[in-house]
């Protein structure tokens, strides 16, 4: 008995799904990100949208929650500073600096939204 581990079709399925990959990555990584913006949220209402993309100096934002977040904008970035919430993951999220990327603080009820030139599915 001759057993192979891969056939020619097989092989195809498998060049085919390779090709696919690249192709998704290469659309995904190439988006607009020169014009990026970030939507802060508190309780569902829209509290302030920051241009990261012309963002020039450092901007501290402080929403009137409890618990008490602070939330950073700098270089084409947003993230939560500080949080008096228990936990943190909000801070641990880390920088958010690509389309569609979200941090929350679920017991401050405030969201991070990084949007892109287009809003589509995928960011809203």
């Amino acid at each position: 008995m001759d057993k192979k581990l891969f056939r020619k079709g097989d092989i195809a399925v498998i060049g085919i799904a390779a090709l696919l990959a690249a192709a998704i990555f290469f659309f995904n990584s190439r988006g607009d990100e020169k014009k990026l913006a970030a939507e802060i949220r508190v309780a569902g209402e829209v509290i302030e949208t920051v241009e990261l993309s012309s963002l020039g100096e450092e901007l501290i934002i402080t929403p009137d929650t409890e618990p008490k977040v602070i939330i950073k904008a700098e270089n084409g970035a947003i993230f939560f500073e500080d949080a008096e919430c228990p936990d943190r993951l909000c801070v641990a999220s880390g920088k958010l600096t690509r389309k569609g990327d979200t941090a929350v603080c679920l017991p401050a009820k405030t969201v991070i939204t990084v949007l892109g030139a287009d809003v589509d599915a995928v960011t809203y």
